[in-house]
This record gives C-alpha cells, structure tokens and sequence, in this order.
C-alpha cells in the first residue's frame, strides 16, 4: 500500500521504481491457467481476476468493478515505471532465462480488457463494451488476443448496436482469419478456430446464408469431435439447433437444444443454459405452445433468480410476462413485468422502455374494465414512445405509436389515430414493412370510419400492395430454406454413399487379409458349426412346439382361442343339436385401468379356471376377443337359448360380485344347426358370424336397460339354403328385413336398429 501510495503521489525513488517493476510484473506473471470459457478461450487471466471471471455472469457489477480497478492499477504502475529510469535493470536482477521469461509474460495482456467487456455484455451495455474492444480489432486479426477479440464482438453484439461493423464485414473479417490461420504452421490453438467458426454459423444464420452456416458447422463439428471438449459441444449442439430451427427442421431442432440445455446444466453454463432456455421457450412461442414456452422461460428465470445480473433477470421477466399475456393470463403478465421494471427503473433505459411497451400490450389485451385498461395502456405506450425516442429506437418507437393508434381506432377517436399512423409512415419511410402494412390497414379502416372513402380506399390498395410484397419476400426465403433442406437431405445422402464405399472398401481389405486364417481354421470350426447348428435345430423345433401351444390359449385367461380351434379343426360337427353364445364382458374392457396390471392379470387367470371349473365338460368355452367369450353348449342341458344364456349370465354375476365388478354381460345366442331342414348348410366356421350379429342386437338391449341382456336368433322353418349363401352377418340382418330370421330376447319391448337396416 505504502508503494501504491508514492505511485499515486509520482514521487518515486529509484529504489521504488524497481519495486514498482516487479510489482507490475508480479500482477501479470500471477495468472491463473488459460481459460475454457467459449467467450475467452485460451485466455490468460490474471489471477486476481479469477473470481470476477467465474461470476462474470451471475455478479456483472462486481466483474466491473473488480477488473475496472484491477486495470487502472496496472496503467498507474505501468505509467510510474516508464516516466522514471529505474537505476537498476531487471537483467541485474534476475538472470537470462529469467528475464526472457518475464519481459514476454509482462508484456500487454488484453485479457482483462476482454474480461471487462464480457462483463458489459451481461448487463446488455453494448456501448461501453464496444468502447474497450474496438481499438483491440485489428485487420486482419491473426493473434489469438486479436480473434478472441474479433470473436467477442461478433457472438455478443448484436448488429443494431455496431454500425460500424456489419455481419457480412464480420464474416469477411473472420473467414479472413480463419485462412490465414489455417496456412500457418505456428497457430496450433484448434479452440480459437472453432470459435470463428462459430462466429460464423451465428452471423451467417442472422443473415440467412444457410449454406455457409451448414459448412462452418461441419467444419467445427470435425474439430471438436478431435478435442472432445464438452463446452465446446454444448455451444455447437445450440449453434446446430439454431440451424435447424432455421431452415424448418423444429423437431432436430428440439433435440440438439435439449442436448446443449443438458450439457450447459451439467457442466453449470450459466449463459448457455440461459440461451438454450430462451430459444426453447422461443421456438415453442412460435409454434403457439404456450405452456412448454412458459415451462423454459420460467426454467430462465429461476436459473438468474439468486444473480446480481438484474438486466438479465429482468429480461427474463419480461418475456415470461410476454408469455403469460398470450397464454390470457393477463394479471400474472402484469406482476411479471411490474417485477422487471422494479429490478431495472433507473439502471437501464431500453429495458423500461421495452417494458413500458409491454405494458401497454397487456392492458390493452384486457378483456374486462376496457376503459380503464385502456387510460392504463396508453399512459405505459406514451412513456414508451418518449423513452425509445430518446435512445433513437426509431423501430420501436414507431411500433409503440402504431399501438397507441390501434387504441384510438378502438376508442372511435380516428382523427387522432389517422394522425398518429400518418406520424408512423414518415418515421417508418420505407423500413419496417411490418408495421407500415398494418398502419396502412389501419389507415384505410380510420378513414371508412370517418366517411372518406376515398383515401379509405387509397390506404386498402396500399396495404394490399405492400402486404404482397412482404409476401413475396417470405417466399422467397421459405424457397431459401427448402433449398438449403435438399441441400442438407443431399449432402446426408452423398456422406451416406462415401461411408459405404468407404466400409466397402475396409470389408474388402479385410477380406482378402483373413482369406489365409480362415483356410486354416475353417475346418476346424466347420465340424462345431454343424454340432452347434444341429443342437440349435433341435432346440428351434422343441421352441416352436411350446409356442404354438401356447398361441392356441388367451396369454392371460389361458381359455382356448377360437382361431386356435378353427385352424385345428376342432369344431367338427359332430351330429348334437348344439347352442353358439357370444359373449360380451364389459368390464374385461377397462380392467387393467380399474384393478391394475397385475391384479388384472390374476383376475384373468382366475375367471379362465373357474368357468372351466363351473360349466360341464359338454359346454366348451373359448375366447374370441379380450372381452368375448364364446359357449359351445348341447341343447339337451340346456332346454332353450333362455336357460343357456341365463345361465351364463349367473356365472358372471356371481363372479363379479366376488370380485366386485361390473356384473352386466351381453349374449348372443345361435342354435346349431341354423337350418334345420339342411343341418350342414352353414358350417360351425361361419357361425361366430351369426353370433356376432347376435351379440351387436343384446349390446344394444344391455346399454338401454341398464342390465345383463341375450339375444336369439333362429331362422323359420324350410328355408332355402341359398339365401345364406355369403356374409352371414349381412344375409342375417337380411334375413331380420325379410321376416325370415326371428329373434328372442330377454328384452323384447326395445327396438334394436340393425346397421345395415338403418343405412
């Protein structure tokens, strides 16, 4: 302190200014090892600026203050040194190698300069950032301090804020360092040559040059494939999404933001997961999916919440409120940007005028309370107006009058509001088509409004004009991204070619290099290939009989499958007058839902043993569908179709009601042989048909009554055969039109309507 004093004071001894040399040095020489951050990669920091680096994101107001500080005692002691001959050199002091060593680590390190812009970037003050950069830009910049300045300027500022510097200057300028260092043999620093190239994608992706952000993506992707960097990844997985989202391809998109948001929280990316969450929340904005937008943005916040960085905050406030608005929930958008304009009145200008803005959109978008909300929303519009007036935004500044027109047209003031959009063409002249389309639509409804129907119709043709031509331009860059999507689809398919023959090629090699071992040893392997193959058949065989036994029962009531029986021919008729029911079970059609997976299984299991258990080995049970049974049964136990489906019915309700289900079931019910003058006229294979027809009437009794419910249908007597020759279920219902197909019922007062009766 003593030695910053006399410093401060110019009256140092010699004795001091040696001091003073070594203290200079000793502020330079204790660096920390080089930097992985993407914003100053490589970099050298000095070591009392290590903690200002690590929170330059979360605490930007101390970085200033520190680095700031840290940057004016190097110029004072810097100047002290210079301005007074020391009496003794370093060479006295230290030897050669030593003194190399140091007057090559003393020299000028930008690296704290840089730092102290990075920090500017994170409150969005562009202009002091681009103060402390600017006279570091060289033409062309070769250094790796030069490229990480360059590089800083291009990924951070945005356009609007350097027209000094345009985006196709800084891609000349960066595809100009990125050849010249590429040609020399002394530049080995692959990050700094993946962050131009980064560089590029973002500019080129901001000027719709696809193709030139597709190839310096492929050129970064083989690079950092070589580094294997995992920050590096996560920024070219952001970059690659941003492509994507470009060019129309939203699900990859998706994907590669959710790997650079995956990476960027494990590795704690404070300014990449805050990105990836913005652009998420963004890309879901635009496709009007509100909630996975408020999801992200919400996640955005919450990542800043505990952060000195109120801009950012802020900012992120300000688009979840934005979010809210379109999502109607107009009071939280309101608290959300209340909240932001008290983290940012005072601090910075362009947020509360873009507040203010906002504001004025929410309460105008109030549904209820309109005049009110409207006083509200155009006091918030003025003050935005005159605040994007004094920072010269003339965009925004035209958008907000434009709103405060809309107002006045809604309000029946149209003198007021053709003023102010007259005011809008001469501030937008013959930028932003945007908004001078609507005050051109707006124009030609203020004056339909007001009775001139001349100018009315003038401002129409106008709008129509100008919204063609926006049109046109919109065509003709979707045109631009469908190409540039053949180009990928193209380029994918041409890799896809090289990597086959590429493997072809490799298979060949191979090949002709194992053709030696495999003589030898092919024999050998030959003999315990045919053991194995031989064992292998055996065990397929024994395999495939288990399995086809086990496809003749339900997997889970273990009944026989009707398919099953008719493949096998297990249906033969075999001379006794036989019953067909179908039934249906209703509450085998939610049982997984009501009892669980496996409870429903054990109940399956159990309703399979007991109707095999509870009905005689003269009714055969068999499952047609999850939810179908079919009874097989001899009319001599049974009497008449009543007695057979009451009795199934029985069954059921006792088993439902052990297991507390829904005990309501629906049969149908068919006597075998259909025809009884021709028995052998419709074969057992047809009759689930005839059933299912059935079935389709009792389902329909079963719904209207509310209870278990059969049906019955049976043909008159001496039909010919030759009218059921075809769709059973058809000629049946044809058959029910005709009067020659009868049913019964347990229901008989509820008509039924037959499909292809009532078409």
């Amino acid at each position: 302190m003593v030695l910053f004093s006399k410093i401060l004071s110019n009256k140092l001894t010699p004795n001091s200014v040696f001091l003073s040399s070594l203290f200079l040095s000793s502020l330079l020489l204790t660096t920390s090892q080089p930097v992985s951050a993407i914003e100053l990669i490589d970099a050298v920091i000095p070591a009392k600026l290590k903690n200002s680096y690590k929170m330059r994101q979360l605490q930007p107001l101390s970085c200033i203050k520190t680095t700031t500080t840290f940057i004016e005692e190097v110029k004072l002691i810097s100047a002290a040194t210079n301005s007074t001959p020391p009496p003794v050199t370093l060479a006295d002091a230290f030897d050669t190698e030593q003194q190399s060593s140091t007057s090559r680590k003393a020299s000028p390190n930008n690296a704290s300069t840089q730092l102290l812009a990075t920090c500017y970037f994170e409150l969005e003050d562009y202009e002091h950032s681009l103060a402390l950069l600017m006279p570091l830009l060289k033409t062309p910049s070769v250094t790796s301090d030069e490229i990480r300045t360059l590089t800083l300027i291009a990924n951070n500022i945005p356009e609007s804020e350097r027209p000094q510097l345009s985006n196709e200057l800084l891609i000349n300028m960066l595809n100009n360092s990125l050849s010249i260092i590429q040609k020399s043999k002394n530049f080995d620093s692959k990050n700094l040559i993946n962050t131009l190239n980064l560089g590029i994608v973002k500019l080129a992706l901001e000027s719709n040059q696809y193709q030139l952000a597709n190839t310096a993506l492929t050129r970064a992707r083989e690079n950092i494939k070589e580094i294997k960097d995992p920050e590096l990844n996560a920024w070219l997985a952001y970059y690659y999404a941003h492509y994507y989202d470009q060019i129309n391809q939203h699900q990859l998109a998706i994907t590669y933001f959710q790997a650079a948001n995956s990476i960027a929280d494990r590795l704690a990316l404070t300014k990449l997961s805050s990105l990836v969450k913005g652009s998420l929340s963004a890309l879901y904005q635009q496709k009007h999916r509100y909630k996975q937008a408020i999801h992200f943005a919400t996640q955005r916040v919450d990542l800043l919440l505990h952060s000195e960085n109120y801009v950012q905050q802020a900012d992120g406030l300000l688009k979840l409120a934005v979010l809210k608005r379109q999502n109607k929930e107009y009071n939280q958008a309101l608290i959300y940007l209340f909240n932001a304009l008290d983290l940012v009145e005072k601090k910075n200008r362009t947020l509360v005028a873009n507040i203010y803005l906002e504001l004025g959109r929410s309460y105008s978008s109030f549904p209820d309370e309109l005049e009110k909300n409207t006083r509200f929303a155009q006091k918030y519009l003025q003050n935005a107006r005159r605040q994007f007036q004094r920072l010269n935004k003339l965009e925004q500044e035209t958008e907000s009058i434009l709103l405060l027109a809309q107002l006045n047209i809604r309000n029946k003031e149209t003198g007021l509001a053709i003023l102010q959009l007259e005011e809008v063409l001469i501030l937008a002249k013959n930028k932003f088509p945007e908004l001078r389309v609507a005050a051109f639509e707006m124009l030609a409804l203020g004056y339909e409004l007001s009775g001139d129907h001349q100018k009315a119709n003038f401002y129409f043709k106008s709008f129509h004009s100008l919204q063609n031509t926006i049109k046109e331009k919109i065509f003709t860059l979707q045109q631009l991204k469908i190409d540039e999507q053949f180009q990928l689809i193209e380029q994918t398919q041409q890799k896809i070619q090289l990597e086959t023959a590429n493997n072809q090629l490799l298979l060949k090699n191979n090949l002709f290099q194992d053709v030696a071992y495999w003589a030898i040893t092919f024999f050998l392997f030959a003999l315990l290939a045919i053991f194995f193959i031989l064992f292998r058949y055996k065990r397929l065989i024994k395999r495939e009989r288990i399995t086809r036994k086990k496809m003749q029962f339900h997997p889970r009531s273990f009944l026989s499958l009707h398919q099953a029986q008719i493949k096998n021919n297990d249906l033969e008729y075999q001379g006794h007058p036989l019953f067909y029911a179908l039934v249906h079970i209703p509450f085998l059609d939610d049982l997984n839902e009501s009892k669980g997976l496996f409870r429903a299984e054990k109940l399956e299991k159990t309703l399979g043993e007991t109707l095999i258990q509870f009905f005689s080995p003269n009714t055969h049970v068999t499952q047609v569908r999850d939810n179908q049974l079919l009874f097989i049964s001899e009319q001599e136990h049974h009497g008449d179709a009543q007695q057979f489906a009451q009795h199934i019915a029985e069954f059921f309700q006792t088993f439902a009601e052990t297991h507390g289900l829904n005990r309501e079931i629906s049969s149908g019910v068919v006597a075998f042989p259909f025809l009884n003058n021709v028995s052998r006229a419709i074969s057992p294979e047809r009759m689930l048909n005839l059933t299912s027809l059935a079935l389709f009437g009792a389902c329909q009794l079963r719904k209207k009554a509310n209870e278990s419910s059969w049906l019955e249908l049976y043909a008159i007597e001496k039909i010919q055969p030759a009218f059921f020759d075809g769709d059973l279920w058809l000629l049946g219902q044809a058959g029910i039109r005709n009067g020659i197909v009868k049913l019964k019922s347990s229901h008989s007062g509820i008509p039924i309507k037959w499909p292809e009766l009532n078409k």
